[in-house]
């Protein structure tokens, strides 16, 4: 009796691993209008007019391997209680993390009171703003 195991055909096991679904991986663009329109559903319902609220972000995954970030966030935030005025304002900030390093990139792409930054949130032509400045902040990370 012949006991050898064929090395060529190893109980039919496919060696080259997990291949990813084409479907699976999205653009950039679709990643960011989906943070927005997310971010601007949730915007509606917690942030309030007047006072204090935990801070309110959507975030994703860097699909761009190109750029330096590996994490982008866009946030709505309160401004210090030494600011004039800090208990209308909001700020809508951008931030790109390149993790596990401690270090950030922010930018503030809107502020003034909800309503300011809801009809930030719903311009056409923000998306399209929003990676331009993703890209910038991902360079400046660069130079950490």
């Amino acid at each position: 009796m012949n006991n050898k195991i064929n090395q060529n055909r190893t109980n039919n096991i496919n060696f080259q691993g997990i291949k990813p679904r084409a479907g699976e991986v999205k653009s950039m663009d679709e990643l960011i209008k989906k943070m927005v329109a997310d971010l601007l559903a949730r915007a509606e319902r917690e942030v309030p007019e007047y006072g204090d609220f935990k801070i309110v972000y959507e975030q994703f995954k860097n699909p761009d391997k190109g750029l330096f970030a590996t994490d982008f966030m866009l946030k709505i935030t309160k401004p210090p209680k030494n600011i004039e005025g800090h208990e209308k304002k909001r700020y809508l900030e951008l931030v790109a993390y390149n993790l596990p390093s401690p270090y950030i990139a922010e930018k503030v792409i809107g502020h003034g009171s909800k309503e300011d930054i809801l009809a930030k949130l719903k311009e056409p032509d923000l998306c399209e703003k929003i990676k331009e400045k993703l890209v910038q902040l991902s360079r400046d990370l660069e130079d950490i």
